[in-house]
């Protein structure tokens, strides 16, 4: 998927200041729009209400979603003892990959993005699970990295071309983050056609509808 001088000077510095604003709020701005629906999503099976509880080791990406949308708390008094304790015991079991994942979760509870992500390489080199993968993705689009998580997206879809999450998280970046109305559209068509029933169809027409109309604007 977190944010004397001359009054020429000043003014200049506060223009700068502004725009570098205003571009990563429409930026966040964007990623939180479809994050939104994200969460609401449920990829095997019936929608899911939307007050239902984070799972661990569902595909969705819940950790990065709930970041975006400030579900994560700062971290609690305790929080990082409980880390400690982690890491503790991934230093006698270094590929425990359920210790690598509550390690990773840990992380981002703590607003820590980039721990995750090498908790989530790690668990990677032991195992290419497609969850961990997105997850991975999802963390470099948090941090603004698009072509490392449109690569991990990638990867997944090579794998597996039916992938509903790498497909939605491919066409949402490539719209807001690379402004490619074009490959989002090809992602989001290319869900439906795999999951026409999916739960969340309609949202998805609806964004298919938004990029083929900043397609023509493009034109």
């Amino acid at each position: 998927m977190e944010n004397q001088s001359p009054a020429s000077a000043s003014n200049a510095t506060t223009k700068a200041s502004t725009e570098w604003t205003s571009t990563k709020v429409y930026v966040l701005g964007a990623v939180c729009l479809v994050l939104g629906v994200l969460l609401g999503v449920l990829f095997h099976g019936p929608a899911r209400p939307a007050a239902a509880p984070v799972v661990a080791g569902n595909s969705a990406p819940q950790d990065f979603a709930a970041i975006h949308q400030g579900l994560v708390p700062q971290a609690a008094d305790g929080a990082s003892m409980v880390a400690d304790n982690i890491l503790r015991e991934l230093e006698n079991d270094p590929d425990n990959l359920e210790l690598l994942a509550k390690a990773a979760k840990a992380s981002i509870h703590a607003q820590d993005v980039n721990s995750a992500i090498e908790f989530y390489k790690r668990s990677l080199k032991i195992k290419d699970d497609p969850e961990v993968r997105i997850k991975l993705g999802d963390s470099y689009a948090y941090l603004g990295s698009t072509d490392l998580a449109l690569e991990q997206f990638a990867k997944v879809l090579k794998a597996d071309p039916k992938n509903d999450m790498a497909l939605f998280n491919s066409g949402m970046l490539r719209l807001s983050a690379k402004n490619d109305p074009k490959g989002a559209i090809q992602a989001w068509q290319t869900l439906i056609k795999y999951h026409p029933d999916h739960a969340k169809r309609a949202q998805v027409e609806q964004m298919i509808a938004k990029a083929k109309a900043a397609l023509k604007m493009q034109s």
